[in-house]
């Protein structure tokens, strides 16, 4: 995986849309009581198990990629997103560590070499801490309000990520308040988006799913 799509992916974990839906941009009592719930749902989970699906849409290409796998997230900086289909990949985080394994590479990296890991590493972690969506150094953020959809629109403000990021755009459930989707689209064009399923929030996790030698 080269440096792009890694940091595609450490974006899609920080963003982790239903269908389009009429929403309506939140006054400042909706936008409080959405990040109020929003972070109190993310204080309360310990951990995260669940599905994802992932399309991709180029735009030199009218074919769709589908991808599919499943992800673990611990609290303490751990994190497993493996895709199983249709290639099989995986990408772990577990404390200072990260390892990229493909049937024919593996890669370990220690965090701390590099100042673009540990500012990914803090982008992933801020997107599952709910404090993603506080950080003004890095986002614009603008909020969106119905019935039944809670949305929030992310515009980078780093000259790096606005030159591979447009805006991301996220759909949280309203129910748990957690993300359902997240929608990117890049500079080019491309669009990328995940869809989460069969959450299931605060299960034991074995170590063995973050393990890295």
């Amino acid at each position: 995986m080269n440096m792009k799509g890694f940091f595609l992916f450490a974006m899609a974990w920080l963003c982790c849309l239903t269908a389009h839906s009429q929403t309506a941009p939140a006054t400042p009592e909706q936008q409080k009581m959405m990040l109020e719930k929003i972070m109190a749902a993310s204080d309360r989970m310990e951990s995260l198990i669940c599905n994802f699906e992932q399309t991709k849409e180029l735009s030199l290409l009218s074919e769709i990629i589908v991808s599919k796998g499943k992800m673990y997230y611990r609290k303490n900086n751990r994190l497993r997103w493996e895709y199983l289909s249709p290639y099989k990949y995986t990408f772990i985080l577990n404390d200072r560590k990260i390892l990229m394994q493909t049937e024919n590479s593996r890669s370990v990296v220690d965090v701390k070499s590099s100042q673009l890991f540990q500012e990914i590493v803090r982008i992933m972690i801020n997107g599952v801490s709910g404090s993603g969506l506080t950080d003004l150094k890095n986002f614009t953020n603008s909020y969106y309000w119905s019935e039944k959809t809670w949305e929030v629109v992310l515009e980078p403000v780093k000259k790096e990520m606005k030159q591979m990021f447009a805006r991301i755009k996220l759909t949280f459930n309203i129910d748990d308040f957690t993300v359902d989707r997240v929608e990117m689209e890049e500079r080019n064009g491309d669009k990328t988006n995940i869809r989460l399923t069969d959450k299931k929030r605060n299960d034991d996790i074995e170590d063995t799913q973050f393990h890295i030698d």
